[in-house]
């Protein structure tokens, strides 16, 4: 059985291909080693590999010559990492005001790295903005945008 320790230790590789099969997985419903080494761009040793590790993890199904698709542990692990990156999207776009698509690039390179203390401080911080009238100004009124408009 996968414990949670043993989640929150997945290294950066095995948290994309974790992704990268979802991703597969939702656009064909199963996915093949050949289409997820190719959509990764690695060979199939090193795929075959990886896959065998997120497999001894439970977090896939993976037997040779067979679809790959997550487990339930694997699609809750997937469900972490999106959160992760939706809060450091969120921080990104609506606070710092980047545009969306480096928002976007940023927040992904983070989720894996960034510690679980500051990921939740940092959702807190987002709920109070949100919530406390006085900081809703800093997303409202968007000062900040036009501070950095103004070139400073």
């Amino acid at each position: 059985m996968t414990t949670k320790k043993q989640l929150n230790e997945l290294s950066t590789a095995l948290e994309s291909y974790l992704e990268e099969i979802k991703s597969l997985q939702e656009k064909y419903g199963a996915v093949r080693v050949t289409d997820l080494a190719e959509r990764m761009s690695r060979r199939l040793p090193s795929v075959t590999s990886a896959l065998r590790r997120l497999s001894q993890l439970e977090l896939i199904n993976y037997e040779s010559y067979r679809p790959v698709t997550l487990t339930q542990t694997g699609e809750a692990a997937v469900r972490r990492l999106d959160g992760r990156h939706r809060i450091l999207a969120d921080f990104f776009l609506t606070l710092l005001a980047l545009p969306e698509d480096l928002a976007e690039e940023e927040a992904c390179k983070l989720e894996h790295r960034i510690s679980p203390a500051v990921l939740r401080r940092l959702g807190r911080f987002m709920e109070f903005v949100r919530s406390d009238p006085a900081a809703k100004i800093l997303i409202e009124e968007r000062h900040f945008e036009a501070f950095i408009g103004r070139g400073k």
